[in-house]
């Protein structure tokens, strides 16, 4: 509707804007070396998939403990699971996820 300013930039009337919700947690001036996956990065909790602070996400601890268990499932079964492949992502500017993923579970010996 009018001309603005974003973040330093200027958005001219008319002109359009996209939010990538993938580029949140990719936030250089928020998160040291965004995109290296560092295990035992400080604050590992403080990202936007499930919100912080008073938008926190009340499904998120039941979340990661779908997950915990599911994992220790899995892996009780399967202790190797070999990539074989190169992942497909999923096209899509709200979700940041694989489509497929090919690999191999090993026979056990």
């Amino acid at each position: 509707m009018a001309d603005t300013e974003v973040g330093g930039k200027l958005i001219k009337a008319g002109e359009k804007v996209v939010m990538w919700y993938v580029s949140g947690n990719r936030d250089e001036s928020v998160i040291d070396n965004a995109d290296a996956f560092i295990i035992d990065r400080e604050r590992p909790r403080h990202h936007l998939s499930f919100g912080f602070g008073i938008h926190r996400c009340v499904g998120n601890r039941l979340a990661e403990l779908q997950l915990r268990i599911v994992w220790e499932e899995v892996l009780k079964r399967f202790p190797r699971i070999d990539v074989v492949g190169e992942p497909r992502r999923v096209h899509s500017s709200f979700v940041k996820g694989y489509e497929t993923l090919p690999v191999i579970i090993p026979a056990r010996a």
